[in-house]
């Protein structure tokens, strides 16, 4: 028994030792136990604001990405011109109404999105920008111009509120003289507001724009400093230490170091004038400036001061791989640009306007290369007759979801959103604005041409009745002679007294006595925002 007790012994050393010389150490293998994934739906989504005429209030829409639909609509105030995510909640500035909107987000099918709660600004404010850093305050840069009589002659002043979002109540303002206030770009930390104002001749005295620098902790401006020839957006680096100001009139960028006490302007570089728009892309560390006056955008690299140009893209130019211009070589307008998160593609939004309508189209750049790769024409629609959308400051706006599954396309003119899939960079859905409070149009149908599948209607229009037929308007058609050419047919073309809509079955009559009825317009986003 002795033997055999230490033969097992002897056994289980040898294989001991064994294990020690190949160096091998179990570890069990753990079997995780899954959670339960997050329903995707609404996980990421996009914002528009909407406006709904001079007398009517706007609204805002949130769009769920994975199903690219509308995901809810709110009520906000009058003429409604830019927003700002804030967490989950969504602050509006309504320039003819004097106020700010802010309203919760949806989350899914349990949280619908929350009705807007209106904080009121001073009379005249005429609010143009919302921005923060913050998650306890919220900054309004306002364009109205008041009146301090204690000088003389009196002088012009302007308005900065900051809004304490857990009241909703304005907690502070600070005056500022440098020209109309146009937007605004804060620290990550929260430490330093810039206020970029445009010049105002018609101030008094006349006010040359510039950047003004309030501290965020007391709300007293710290320095005042001059940014080129009417500055019109900025953006902060994301680290921090640099500020990027675009003027407009000179077309320059101005490159601010934010990092020290005064701040100080560090240099300037050429873009060309006429350009109104920033766009800051952190993963490649470069500035976008789309230019509607010379059709080009300009690709600067911010890792060097001053940013130092990379690329300037003509869109009037042919695709470099093969392929026709993105516009046409009468022109077109870039007025906004958004980047992918990966850093591979930049989109361009831009437009141009024929006869009859508002052209569209995405151009993507690869941020490798910073060429052209393709374009993407969205929908043909006709100018808003009603929206107003030439003075709107984004005709066209861009915008990303935050997991680069979509890029979103706002149009003021055709009343809703474009989504491309960057998978193919294929235009994908459109998601309609909701409907406008303009009455329906009515029309007196006297004709059908029948040509192929289409159907060519004659008719005469009340311009006191509602909104001018346009592009895409759903007419209902009744009392036509002629059964087949009676029904409800979206407009796909216009004429001097004609509309044409697809009807395989219609007939050619004439001398008829018809009605037809067109559908409101939706309303006219004028700003596209990027959710979580």
């Amino acid at each position: 028994m002795r033997l055999v007790c230490n033969g097992r012994f002897a056994a289980l050393l040898f294989c001991f030792l064994i294990c020690i010389a190949c160096g091998d150490v179990y570890r069990p293998t753990i079997i995780p136990n899954p959670v339960q994934p997050p329903d995707p739906k609404n996980f990421h989504t996009i914002f528009t604001v909407n406006q709904n005429g001079a007398t009517n209030p706007g609204t805002g829409m949130q769009v769920d990405v994975s199903g690219d639909s509308s995901d809810g609509v709110t009520r906000v105030a009058m003429m409604p011109v830019h927003a700002a995510l804030q967490g989950a909640h969504v602050w509006v500035a309504n320039n003819l109404s004097d106020s700010v909107s802010v309203f919760t987000t949806a989350l899914g099918s349990s949280i619908p999105i929350g009705a807007s709660t209106n904080v009121n600004l001073p009379p005249g404010a005429h609010p143009v920008f919302v921005h923060s850093t913050e998650t306890s305050t919220m900054y309004v840069a306002n364009s109205g111009r008041f009146s301090d009589t204690s000088f003389t002659p009196p002088e012009s002043y302007y308005i900065i509120d900051a809004i304490n979002t857990t009241s909703n109540v304005i907690s502070s303002e600070v005056r500022v003289t440098q020209g109309t206030p146009t937007a605004l770009a804060e620290t990550p930390d929260g430490q330093k507001l810039y206020v970029i104002s445009r010049d105002d001749p018609g101030a008094t005295p006349a006010k040359q724009g510039g950047v003004t620098v309030i501290s965020t902790v007391d709300k007293t401006i710290i320095d005042a400093l001059p940014a080129g020839l009417s500055p019109r957006w900025a953006v902060v680096r994301s680290d921090g230490a640099r500020v990027y100001v675009l003027s407009h009139d000179d077309g320059a960028v101005t490159t601010i170091n934010s990092s020290v006490i005064p701040d100080q302007v560090i240099g300037s570089t050429p873009v060309g004038a006429g350009a109104d728009f920033l766009y800051y892309d952190s993963r490649r560390n470069r500035l976008y400036i789309p230019n509607p006056t010379t059709n080009n955008v300009v690709v600067l690299d911010a890792t060097v001061d001053p940013p130092a140009t990379l690329a300037t893209i003509d869109l009037t130019a042919p695709i470099p791989a093969g392929g026709g211009a993105p516009c046409p070589a009468s022109g077109c307008s870039p007025v906004s640009v958004a980047a992918l998160p990966d850093g591979t593609r930049a989109y361009i939004a831009s437009y141009y306007i024929d006869s009859t309508s508002a052209n569209c189209q995405q151009t993507v750049v690869d941020e490798l290369t910073n060429q052209v790769t393709k374009s993407i024409p969205l929908p043909q629609v006709s100018v808003s007759s009603m929206g107003n959308c030439a003075s709107a400051r984004f005709r066209v706006s861009a915008a990303v979801a935050f997991d680069g599954s979509r890029v979103y396309v706002s149009s003021c003119d055709a009343g809703g959103v474009s989504s491309i899939n960057p998978a193919g960079d294929q235009y994908f859905a459109a998601i309609p604005a909701p409907g406008s409070s303009f009455a329906p149009t009515l029309l007196n149908i006297t004709a059908a041409v029948q040509n192929g599948s289409q159907t060519t209607y004659s008719y005469t229009y009340d311009p006191n009745s509602g909104t001018p037929i346009f592009l895409g308007m759903i007419v209902t058609i009744t009392n036509l002679s002629q059964a087949v050419d009676n029904g409800a047919f979206t407009v796909l073309g216009l004429g001097n007294g004609t509309f044409t809509v697809n009807n395989p079955g219609g007939q050619s009559t004439s001398n008829e006595n018809g009605t037809g009825l067109g559908q409101p317009p939706p309303q006219n986003p004028v700003f596209a925002l990027s959710g979580s």
